[in-house]
């Protein structure tokens, strides 16, 4: 028999599959996600609010989503409790079992002044990324005060692309039993666990880990019901003792015994955590916004990308697939109204629930050649950004923002830029500047090193944009430039972010005046070496400068002249930082000045006589400076000498343990490389932001490692 043969007892399951998950919360109203594995008609009872009653949407033959949208007054200072009940239910939720220091769950009010406001946030949450979920850090978070008003879960919430085979059975059995929507007709048989590797390239996939990605729709649903709810998770993943590679596995995987065991280890520890991350949503208002695994690594990556994947009706149909299902079971519940308005391209997938590719925002086809726009904002296609803010009851300006479907291709080599000119203009349009938070899933202000060197280098080989993964705002000057106006003229701003795997902050100064702050939270559960290097080594990064405050002058109009002056070194005895003079050196330099505006480092604009710039910006990272806690790191380092002469080896020895200690404290106070979650709130008198990062530390147990930074915003 092979693994996961035995159907569900459909019979056995509990009403709530998985959920509440709390949405969308304004003044006036307050949104519900739930699962369900009935079709009875579900109330929404919140304490001191008009109760309302929905009947769930059936988007399988075993299965009903619903959102529940209760309208009252949700004023600052109180919370609110609140619970769902059906007459169809056999079995009443353990209420209990949600709550945070409660008996029932609930949520606060929303805050009127930015000073009270609290939000969580981070990104990337594997089923078997290395170490625990830092989002189980969440529901202590939670029960402390100021409690969190707001979780912005800013991409990646699940991985279709990258499926550990020890759960791709149960996944299946999801799917058919609860979905059970046939699309042998376009994907062909259900090939064996681990054979999807090849038929997903030729579908013009590109990533590495897609031996059991996602195709189908039901596929696609049911890794959204594991990732938050551990009801629909087998008693216990199979052991390999009950695996027959030869019937089970496609040889094409490699699996070995030591293999499926380390797999199982890790996907424990993440069902381990299930009940945590829960109780964390029930709790806490939740906006999400996708990334590129909610569909597939790479999604729209460049222009080669997606003229290979839209050109092939698999391709095409599995973005489709994706959406739909990203659709129901997340955006859903961050623009409700949309979803309830009739005529809209929302409520037409609730009707239907087809994966309509203009509906959804699919190309129908490859993309124009080069330069042009995957597509731009339109009222008979779903959007994805959205804004909330005053209006809405919230004491500053939110935006979450659409980086994956309309993206712009510049030419058919380089990256595609992040979102076009013509959304960029949709999304953040020019308004009184105020206090913002812009969810941007990729880092408005990432690490030089990465944008700057490697993947630029990385792209000049075959496979290297893939591989490096080139796709940061910096890569199309145009778009990023026009983006950075648009964030300081809305400013003072908050750029939230995650896609990364690593926590860092960083200032943003726009034209000699503080415009913001750019905030990464990301890797929930999903540390991997690359990143854990960068939480050893980032001191030392900034310690050499390759991390270091950058300036940049911008020029919308340089002469020919001056464009040509580039291909020389500057003047003889011109003083510039050791990096600069290598980008002149390999001719990176030359290629930025061709740009159109060219954007070049300010000392680099200065050399070369280039006069006054259109507009200047800095980069500024920002760390952790606190002091150690009481303990040997700071006993040693308070213990440090005063400056002496001579010779004193009892001084040489205590100086030596000082430094030392001050080097192990700063490990990861530059870059957090930890499973990690994030609070963000503000100061007045000036406005600052902090950032708090709580990273778990070690694969079990209670450890964490705290980095506190704050970015001054006025």
């Amino acid at each position: 028999m092979g693994l996961d043969a035995v159907p569900l007892d459909l019979g056995s399951l509990p009403a709530v599959l998985a959920g509440p998950i709390v949405r969308r919360l304004t003044r006036t109203q307050v949104s519900v996600w739930v699962a369900l594995s009935r079709p009875d008609d579900v109330t929404l009872h919140v304490q001191g609010q008009p109760d309302v009653t929905v009947t769930p949407v059936q988007v399988g033959v075993h299965l009903w989503l619903a959102v529940l949208t209760s309208m009252g007054d949700f004023t600052a200072g109180s919370i609110f409790p609140y619970s769902l009940s059906s007459p169809g239910w056999t079995a009443t939720p353990n209420w209990a079992d949600f709550g945070i220091g409660a008996p029932l769950p609930s949520f606060p009010g929303l805050p009127t002044a930015l000073t009270d406001l609290a939000v969580l946030h981070t990104s990337c949450r594997k089923f078997h990324g290395n170490a625990r979920d830092g989002l189980t850090l969440a529901p202590d978070l939670i029960a402390a005060s100021p409690r969190p008003n707001l979780l912005l879960l800013t991409g990646d919430q699940i991985y279709a692309d990258d499926v550990p085979a020890v759960l791709a059975p149960r996944i299946r059995r999801i799917a058919a039993d609860l979905v059970g929507r046939d699309e042998s007709a376009v994907f062909g048989p259900l090939p064996k666990i681990g054979g999807r590797q090849a038929p997903g390239e030729a579908f013009g996939l590109t990533s590495s880990d897609a031996s059991d990605h996602l195709w189908a729709f039901g596929e696609y649903l049911a890794v959204h019901l594991l990732a938050w709810s551990d009801v629909l998770w087998p008693a216990a993943l199979p052991p390999w003792s009950a695996v027959d590679p030869a019937v089970d596995l496609d040889p094409a995987l490699g699996m070995t015994e030591a293999d499926w065991n380390v797999l199982s280890s890790k996907v424990t520890t993440f069902r381990q955590g299930l009940p945590a991350v829960r109780r964390t949503l029930a709790n806490v208002p939740t906006l999400m916004v996708l990334d590129d695994h909610e569909v597939t690594d790479d999604w729209n990556l460049n222009f080669r990308w997606a003229a290979k994947v839209y050109a092939d009706p698999r391709g095409r149909r599995l973005v489709a697939n994706a959406l739909l299902a990203y659709n129901l079971c997340q955006h859903w519940g961050n623009v409700p109204d949309r979803f309830a308005a009739a005529g809209t391209p929302e409520a037409q997938v609730l009707a239907d629930l087809q994966p309509d590719l203009a509906r959804l925002g699919v190309p129908v086809g490859p993309p124009a050649a080069p330069p042009s726009a995957l597509r731009d904002p339109s009222p008979t296609s779903i959007r994805y950004d959205m804004t909330l803010g005053p209006a809405e009851g919230l004491p500053i300006r939110l935006t979450l923002l659409d980086e994956r479907t309309m993206r712009e291709f510049p030419d058919d080599r380089g990256p595609a830029a992040r979102i076009s000119h013509t959304a960029l203009a949709a999304m953040l349009p020019s308004g009184t500047p105020g206090p913002t938070i812009v969810v941007a899933p990729s880092p408005a202000f990432g690490t030089h090193v990465v944008e700057h060197v490697i993947q630029p280098a990385a792209n000049l080989f075959p496979g290297g944009a893939v591989f490096a993964d080139y796709e940061s705002w910096p890569g199309v000057t145009a778009n990023y430039a026009d983006f950075l106006a648009r964030l300081a003229a809305l400013g003072p701003v908050v750029a939230l972010s995650g896609d990364v795997h690593y926590g860092a902050a960083a200032g943003f100064d726009y034209d000699a005046a503080r415009a913001g702050a750019g905030l990464t939270c990301s890797g929930a559960k999903n540390a991997d070496s690359m990143t854990l290097a960068l939480h050893l080594a980032g001191d030392f990064a900034m310690k050499v400068g390759l991390e270091r405050a950058r300036s940049f002058s911008g020029f919308r109009d340089l002469t020919p002249a001056q464009r040509a002056s580039l291909a020389a070194p500057p003047a003889a005895g011109t003083s510039l930082p050791y990096d600069d003079v290598a980008d002149i050196a390999v001719g990176r330099v030359l290629r930025a000045g061709q740009e159109s505006p060219a954007v070049l480092a300010a000392q680099v604009a200065t050399a070369y006589g280039l006069g006054p710039a259109d507009f200047r910006y800095t980069i500024t990272p920002v760390d952790d400076e606190r002091m150690p806690d009481s303990g040997p790191l700071l006993t040693d380092m308070l213990a440090a000498p005063a400056p002496w002469t001579g010779w004193d080896p009892a001084k040489s020895v205590q100086m030596l343990h000082a430094l030392r200690a001050g080097d192990l404290h700063r490990i990861g106070h530059m870059f957090s490389g930890l499973p990690q979650v994030a609070l963000v709130w503000f100061t007045g008198g000036p406005l600052t932001v902090h950032q708090r990062l709580y990273g778990a530390a070690g694969e079990t147990g209670t450890a964490q490692q705290v980095t506190e930074v704050m970015v001054r915003l006025a």
